[in-house]
């Protein structure tokens, strides 16, 4: 966590409480001087109110924006028994990591926004054709810190990205960046474009995701991979994980639609729902989705909760919609304009009669 030096377990204690019962916090101080380093650890009675205080991140305390990360039973336990110990971060030494099996619209850019939020990264090459101009399928990045690269490893290695397992591995297993090409799919050279819209962008989050201790809810890998043809998703519970941010899915069939403005009716649709709930700051409709897509932003995490509560299983156009959460870190990587959205969104001039 990222705490004010003013903080209190007693003011840790009635914020997380809103999310579960907690049995105990313990704020860590430096041995030598006794001052708050800013971190704690808090422990509930419930295990299933951690993925609901891991949607608080972001929520200011005292003035500050929290850090909420999880961590393992057993770190949790040496936390306890030892609250003054400064947890170790191990090998701080550089290290390279190899990325192979990409997409050849997969940019440095996107790489770096997949892999950054697992430590910092000092550098990011991706191999280029010099003829074509695209990538060719693969790259090398360096971390700054080795346990931070080993961690990206563990999570994404074998992660599917656009239909191809994403390969990562220790670049010491692959010393020659001209063997790279040698170890991919034999299918690297038969390639074909793949529209990496929202959508697409939000299953490259996945594992971003499982890195920072959150994870997707399942209504959300199930609304992702809807059947194109338009069958109806299996109804789920209403996501748990509760953050600002959510998805809509099979909201629409884009095959089908046909008035020029159709994109704009749903997105007032969704706002003048989502206003009898507090509002809304963010709407995306992903027309290019063939599961129908929309993604929204709401002010708070309670108006959110609200709103899927209220649209997740309902009937609109003659479809089931589904409402998953998504983490507030991928809902800004997906739409960075959503970070700064501070007014509340109307319907469109048309919608209401202007």
């Amino acid at each position: 966590m990222q705490l004010s030096q003013r903080i209190r377990a007693r003011d840790l204690e009635e914020f997380f409480s809103s999310v579960g019962k907690v049995r105990d916090v313990r704020l860590i101080t430096c041995n030598k001087t006794r001052r708050f380093k800013g971190i704690a650890y808090v422990e509930f009675k419930d295990p299933e109110s951690v993925p609901l205080a891991l949607g608080l991140a972001g929520q200011k305390l005292l003035g500050i924006p929290i850090i909420v990360q999880h961590t393992q039973a057993e770190k949790n336990r040496a936390g306890n028994s030892m609250p003054n110990m400064v947890i170790p971060k191990g090998n701080s030494g550089p290290m390279r990591l190899y990325v192979g099996s990409l997409h050849f619209n997969i940019t440095e850019d996107m790489l770096r926004g997949i892999f950054e939020p697992f430590g910092k990264i000092d550098n990011i090459q991706l191999i280029m054709d010099p003829e074509t101009g695209r990538s060719k399928g693969y790259g090398f990045l360096t971390f700054h810190n080795a346990d931070d690269a080993k961690k990206a490893l563990e999570q994404l290695n074998g992660f599917e990205l656009a239909g191809r397992p994403m390969k990562v591995g220790n670049v010491t297993e692959r010393s020659d960046s001209a063997q790279g090409p040698s170890i991919l799919d034999s299918d690297e050279l038969d390639r074909t474009g793949i529209d990496l819209g929202a959508t697409g962008r939000l299953q490259l989050m996945f594992k971003l995701a499982e890195g920072t201790g959150l994870q997707i809810p399942q209504a959300a890998a199930t609304a992702l991979n809807l059947n194109p043809a338009g069958s109806l998703p299996i109804q789920q519970p209403t996501p748990p994980i509760a953050t600002q941010c959510f998805m809509l899915a099979n909201m629409f069939d884009p095959a089908t639609e046909t008035n020029p403005t159709w994109d704009v009716e749903i997105r007032d649709d969704v706002i003048e729902e989502c206003n009898k709930h507090g509002g809304v700051l963010h709407v995306y409709v992903d027309k290019a989705s063939p599961q129908g897509n929309v993604y929204v932003k709401c002010p708070s995490i309670a108006t959110a909760v609200a709103a899927v509560n209220s649209l997740h299983g309902r009937w609109f156009a003659g479809r089931v919609i589904t409402a998953a959460y998504v983490p507030l870190i991928n809902y800004h990587s997906l739409f960075p304009d959503a970070m700064t959205a501070q007014q509340l969104l109307m319907p469109s001039a048309a919608r209401r009669g202007l």
